[in-house]
């Protein structure tokens, strides 16, 4: 850096000494270094960390000494906009233009194998990015029939139908003989499965072979309806699934009779929250107890058709009453038990201004949104089996939800903050 005075490492400086404080106090108070607190006050921009980050310190540094964060970030912004060319001499560009053309390029061994290790190291870096785009993502799942869910299905099996990687495994629940089956060469997969009557959940994950990531799970609901089941006499509901005391994964759910056209609402009391089934630590490795929330679902909706009713409802781990209610008939209540489900899954909810993001799922960085802002409105799914790390530029704006847990913010805004979260053993 030049020798020239920086305005914005003296307005720093002179608020710090007006104070009264040394910079290991302000590192302690602060939790930002005392080398990048000093190139800030020196103007040695050079080393720290990065644009994102400086403007984070500086917005912390700010508070700290009663200064205006918005101001220092605008003098941060002009003392670094400027950028010097340096021009030739007069006269003497075109005379070395004319010698560069008259001169004769020389094949020498040198410049040879500096030629075969450039084409190396481009067809490496190409190889590897080719291999992190097709490790990093997780695999696609699509179920092409049924399309969506079947309200009123008359029939004991239904085709399934669908695609995903090829030669993926895909995993079937929710029936009554629980299987996997096998894509062919172009992904394409098809099999019967055998329903019960009432409602049928049908849930969906394919494994690639390739990769070994599991894709999202994708469900189908297919409610069987004829014969069986039957109204309740009287307009009453009954409530055939969860069965009481039941454990279960979420989402749960919910089916039963009632009359047609019947308007239900299904609604979730906690009376139990389970002990988190993750801990977290900060970049420093000391432990993070955030302000943690198990709140309700809102009520779903559903409605009765051919005698029978079905839907499925998010919970978080814990003991829920389940509520069953409509006009005019008396609502029916289910204690259940919602275990914590394999690994880590949740959100990342970018709020009320921007922020740099890093995102790792079990050391991956997540494809398209790791090393990148995060704008307001944002929201990420996340999803790994031991551990996810999350660093946020401003962790003033950005919210977590853990396996059903809503963690708040990860601090204060313009706080830079990291956090390990790794599943319970």
């Amino acid at each position: 850096m030049s020798d020239r005075p920086h305005k914005l490492g003296e307005v720093l400086r002179g608020a710090r000494e007006a104070k009264g404080v040394e910079l290991p106090r302000v590192e302690r108070d602060t939790k930002i270094r005392a080398r990048y607190l000093s190139a800030l006050e020196r103007g040695e921009y050079r080393e720290l960390p990065g644009p994102v980050y400086t403007k984070g310190f500086l917005r912390n540094y700010g508070l700290y000494l009663g200064l205006d964060p918005e101001y220092l970030v605008d003098l941060y912004r002009l003392e670094t906009s400027g950028v010097g060319v340096e021009r030739p001499a007069p006269g003497t560009g075109p005379r070395a233009r004319r010698r560069r053309r008259t001169r004769t390029f020389v094949v020498t061994p040198g410049v040879v194998v500096a030629a075969i290790l450039t084409i190396l190291v481009g067809a490496f870096i190409a190889w590897l990015t080719y291999e992190f785009v097709n490790f990093a993502g997780i695999p696609e799942l699509r179920i092409t029939k049924p399309a969506g869910d079947v309200a009123a299905y008359r029939e004991a099996q239904i085709e399934i139908e669908g695609v995903t990687a090829p030669d993926a495994r895909i995993s079937v629940r929710g029936l009554g003989e629980n299987r996997d089956v096998t894509a062919n060469h172009g992904g394409q997969f098809s099999f019967v499965a055998q329903l019960r009557p009432g409602s049928n959940v049908v849930e969906l994950t394919a494994s690639d072979p390739k990769t070994k990531r599991d894709s999202e799970t994708q469900r189908r609901t297919i409610n069987v309806v004829g014969a069986s089941p039957v109204p309740t006499p009287g307009g009453a509901v009954a409530l055939q699934r969860p069965a009481a005391n039941a454990t279960l994964s979420s989402p749960i759910a919910v089916s039963g009779t009632a009359p047609d056209g019947t308007t239900l609402t299904v609604s979730a009391a906690l009376v139990s929250a389970a002990p988190p089934s993750f801990s977290i630590v900060d970049g420093n490795g000391a432990v993070v107890t955030p302000k943690s929330t198990t709140a309700p679902p809102a009520p779903l909706g559903v409605k009765a058709a051919s005698g029978a009713f079905a839907g499925s409802i998010g919970l978080a781990p814990g003991t829920w009453d389940l509520t069953v209610s409509t006009a005019g008939a008396a609502p029916v209540t289910r204690r259940v038990k919602v275990q914590p489900s394999a690994g880590l899954t949740g959100t990342l909810v970018v709020a009320k201004a921007e922020s740099y993001l890093e995102i790792d799922e079990d050391g991956q960085p997540k494809t398209g949104v790791s090393g990148g802002i995060g704008q307001p409105g944002d929201n990420v799914k996340l999803k790994a089996t031991t551990e996810l790390r999350i660093r946020a530029g401003n962790a003033g704006a950005v919210q977590l939800t853990i396996n059903g847990v809503k963690l708040g913010f990860m601090g204060a805004s313009g706080e830079v903050i990291e956090w390990r979260i790794t599943r319970s053993k």
